[in-house]
């Protein structure tokens, strides 16, 4: 959801935050990086805890590093910890109010917190660092959706759109946002068209395929809606919401063992499932 660094952008960061007294080149810069990669690399592979307490270890020499700040932020989020991560932003950007990756991470917290007004904030504070974020763009759209405002809705993720169509292929959100929303709206013809541009984008997106079928299901096209939920099913099997819709597919189709065994499968996921997010 949230962040991935480089071995490169490691060392760029850290040639900018080299703390007084500390030479680039020496043994406690050079630790200080290759504890950086190792903190990111135990996030990006679930080990929340660990990387949280590599991220707290460079913090404790360097307390402003952007970073490990960022890292240690994220790993709190992952741990179910959302008061500690908000603040762990708040803190990176009081010392880096223009880091902009920074406001927008802490945006998109208050967004699954349900801190609509907070996360628009953050948002709009990302726009007027980098007016060409995408993400912010696309984001404030989810805001504006939340509060009720389909026009300033889709406004938004028409922009995040027009940003990411020729320069950014593999940016998908956007287009599955807006086909998401465009079917709350009854515009299933444009929904289907947006939502298949997602799933081109990125065709490993269970979500992609699966707003895809809903379309489909709403226009009657129940066999092509049939294969779109299979698709979804078949990316992620642990995804809930497509097996509710299979279920009501196949009964369509009267074809009930499966519909029932696909109504068993969305209520034991949902049992799994914890509380709801954004």
């Amino acid at each position: 959801m949230f962040l991935t660094f480089t071995a490169a952008a490691f060392l760029m960061a850290q040639a900018a935050r080299e703390p007084v007294g500390c030479d680039p080149a020496s043994t406690c810069a050079h630790d200080r990086i290759e504890l950086l990669r190792r903190a990111n690399a135990l996030l990006v592979a679930h080990r929340f805890a660990e990387a949280r307490a590599a991220a707290v270890t460079v913090l404790n020499t360097d307390p402003g590093n952007a970073t490990a700040l960022k890292i240690k932020g994220n790993a709190e989020y992952f741990l179910s910890d959302f008061d500690q991560s908000i603040s762990t932003f708040i803190t990176l950007l009081d010392r880096h109010p223009e880091d902009e990756e920074g406001s927008y991470m802490l945006g998109r917290i208050y967004y699954q917190e349900g801190r609509v007004e907070e996360a628009m904030g953050q948002f709009q504070r990302t726009l007027r660092l980098n007016p060409q974020s995408y993400k912010a763009w696309d984001n404030l759209g989810l805001c504006w959706e939340a509060k009720g405002d389909t026009g300033q809705a889709t406004a938004h993720f028409l922009k995040a759109i027009q940003l990411v169509e020729n320069d950014h292929p593999e940016y998908d959100w956007a287009y599955a946002n807006l086909a998401d929303l465009l079917i709350k709206t009854g515009d299933l013809e444009h929904a289907f068209a947006a939502a298949s541009k997602a799933a081109k984008r990125n065709p490993l997106s269970a979500r992609n395929f699966y707003i895809g079928a809903k379309a489909l299901d709403k226009l009657g096209k129940t066999e092509l809606c049939l294969n779109w939920l299979l698709r979804a099913v078949a990316l992620d099997p642990n995804y809930s919401e497509p097996q509710y819709l299979l279920a009501r597919v196949y009964s369509k189709l009267g074809e009930t063992d499966k519909a029932q065994a696909a109504r068993k499968r969305f209520l034991e996921l949902k049992a799994k499932e914890p509380p709801r997010r954004r």
